[in-house]
């Protein structure tokens, strides 16, 4: 099974997983976006994003190209790696994207 085919309902069942409402990042302070950004997200949501690959692509994809920018590059970039961590329980596929807190890799 692809992670896309789990519910939040199913991981909990399955998993064992508790969820519970937090706040998570009540320390954050507003940061302000880079100044190409605003440019770049609106020519891509004037592409038809008919498809989740779209989507990541134009939408997702320069926001964390922001994240990482004002994280001053102290963030890796991940897109599209495979995560086959217990194929037995169904834990495998593709991820969108991971981000990680190490040096980028070239």
């Amino acid at each position: 099974m692809a992670y896309s085919d789990f519910t939040l309902q199913s991981v909990e069942a399955k998993f064992g997983v508790i969820t519970q409402p937090a706040v998570l990042f009540a320390n954050v302070q507003p940061a302000a976006v880079p100044a190409w950004f605003a440019g770049v997200l609106e020519r891509g949501l004037q592409l038809p994003l008919v498809s989740e690959k779209a989507r990541s692509e134009s939408i997702v994809m320069p926001i964390l190209l922001a994240v990482h920018e004002l994280s001053k590059y102290t963030i890796a970039i991940f897109s599209g790696p495979r995560m086959d961590v217990s194929p037995e329980e169904g834990l495998l596929g593709e991820c969108d994207f991971i981000l990680a807190r190490t040096p980028p890799v070239p």
